[in-house]
């Protein structure tokens, strides 16, 4: 198989030749030193979770960016290379002494809403799409390219803010239902455009829990989130990744009714992996969970062998398994460490 059949077997719940191997987002200074070189690049890391405006603003892009540099993604032996044209969100940020913007709360209420609207790009505008078709002109076969998205969730969260969003939900549930159901309307023809560029799959980044849980019960799901949500989810004709943080078992079964092929990222620490492979390893595609504290960081070899062989133990059995990010590749990991996981990767995943 080459890397666009295997991930495809693997995401349609299939045993493809070998274990596929994917990062959703390598941070770019991890990039530059896995190839021992500065990348020069528009993009350069401004904000890697989407494009972000002000009350007043209007987007005229959507943060065009590649999830990695393709050498980086040829020297790891990944079988996945991804661009992100993720969902606009107005957060309220602040930028901290490094000079990277950390997310305080969120600007849109009923007074801001108006203006929340008018600053979303139409997504018929080609101009928005001019990067993405270019990018997979250059690298259509050689793997399998994804488009990272948001479906709605992660961006409506963080543009009323985390926990202002969890408090309307219980005393202004219309309010958050219009947002979403704009998200949603949004992004059917955002998913629409997207998937007449030719992406092969879609890694959605739609955070909705932590390792304490979900930030919903499953009612509040279905009530608020979902009935608009599934409006987008039903415009996606190719396999795609649902991607949540945390400890997700209450709502697993309200996301599948979105029709995922995958679950990324089996947080470490938060997910049962065995109970996760046994209750849904034939219904989902699971993706991760390569730790990112220690394992990319400064683990030993050993400790790296260690810990790849048990993600394909758990994991790999019977197929529908990639492995992958336990989030993101985030800047704190080594070139080193990096390598030392490719290697690893490369000397176990024959395992059907």
């Amino acid at each position: 198989m080459n890397s666009v059949e295997r991930v495809l077997t693997a995401l349609n719940h299939g045993k493809p030749d070998k274990v596929p191997f994917a990062y959703g987002y390598i941070h770019p200074s991890v990039r530059e030193a896995i190839i021992e070189e500065k990348i020069e690049d528009k993009n350069h890391y401004r904000v890697n979770w989407s494009p972000t405006f002000l009350p007043g603003e209007k987007l005229t892009d959507l943060n065009p960016d590649e999830s990695t540099d393709v050498r980086v993604a040829r020297k790891l032996g990944l079988d996945a290379l991804g661009f992100q044209l993720l969902t606009p969100m107005m957060p309220l940020l602040e930028r901290n002494e490094a000079g990277v913007n950390t997310i305080k709360g969120g600007l849109l209420r009923p007074n801001t809403l108006k203006d929340f609207k008018a600053g979303f790009p139409d997504t018929d505008d080609e101009s928005l799409y001019k990067e993405a078709k270019e990018f997979v002109k250059r690298y259509k076969g050689e793997f399998a390219l994804f488009c990272r998205i948001r479906l709605g969730f992660s961006p409506t969260l963080t543009s009323i803010g985390t926990a202002k969003c969890i408090e309307m939900v219980h005393n202004e549930p219309d309010f958050v239902k219009e947002v979403v159901d704009f998200y949603a309307e949004w992004m059917k023809g955002h998913i629409r455009n997207l998937q007449e560029i030719g992406f092969d799959f879609f890694w959605s980044f739609d955070d909705i829990a932590d390792k304490n849980g979900p930030f919903f019960t499953s009612e509040e799901l279905r009530d608020v989130f979902l009935p608009y949500l599934m409006k987008p989810a039903k415009e996606i004709k190719i396999p795609w990744i649902f991607h949540s943080d945390g400890e997700l078992f209450s709502v697993i079964d309200d996301l599948m009714t979105l029709g995922m092929n995958g679950l990324h990222p089996l947080e470490p620490g938060s997910m049962d992996l065995r109970k996760l492979k046994r209750e849904y390893g034939d219904k989902l595609c699971l993706v991760g969970n390569i730790e990112m504290k220690h394992i990319m960081k400064d683990a030993s070899k050993e400790e790296v062998d260690e810990y790849i062989k048990g993600c394909m133990d758990v994991l790999g059995p019977g197929g529908g398994y990639m492995i992958a990010d336990s989030n993101q590749v985030p800047a704190g990991s080594t070139a080193k460490n990096m390598l030392l996981i490719s290697e690893s990767v490369m000397k176990q995943r024959s395992i059907y």
